[in-house]
């Protein structure tokens, strides 16, 4: 038996370049490892957005030349948990609300208001992980760990 309050059924992780199509690349692959586990709905398009909003900040912030971000999905009974890493371990300050007019700025709010949890771990010379946890559909059946 295990000692787990909330043992891991799946993980799956991938490495993205730092480039603009992996957004598209990291939405792409999200939805399809959702799908591939029998998530369906509303929880599987806020997983994508928040990937999306995660992994163009990594891209266009962090990077800057070091040329990777990984992207990590864990789904525990009843949630998936989605990190995404960048090298860059200090954490930009920013205005804490944006513009009326301002394009970008709006993604980890975003973010924290479709996550049922949500943070950053950052290890100096490192780099960060910024997760988000997002709980599936109330109603749904949760696959047992050998699906």
């Amino acid at each position: 038996m295990s000692t787990l309050r909330n043992p891991v059924f799946r993980t799956w992780e991938t490495a993205l370049t730092e480039h603009a199509t992996s957004v598209r690349t990291a939405r792409r692959l999200v939805r399809d490892r959702l799908t591939s586990w029998g998530w369906d709905g509303d929880p599987v398009d806020d997983l994508v957005l928040i990937a999306s909003e995660f992994v163009t900040n990594a891209v266009v912030h962090a990077c800057r030349g070091h040329g990777e971000v990984r992207l990590y999905l864990q789904e525990f009974d009843g949630a998936c948990r989605l990190e995404v890493w960048d090298p860059r371990s200090d954490l930009p300050l920013r205005e804490p609300r944006p513009r009326r007019f301002d394009e970008g700025g709006r993604g980890i709010e975003l973010a924290r208001r479709l996550a049922v949890d949500f943070g950053v771990i950052t290890r100096c010379g490192e780099g960060k992980r910024v997760w988000a946890r997002v709980l599936r559909a109330a109603n749904s059946n949760v696959p047992s760990p050998e699906s």
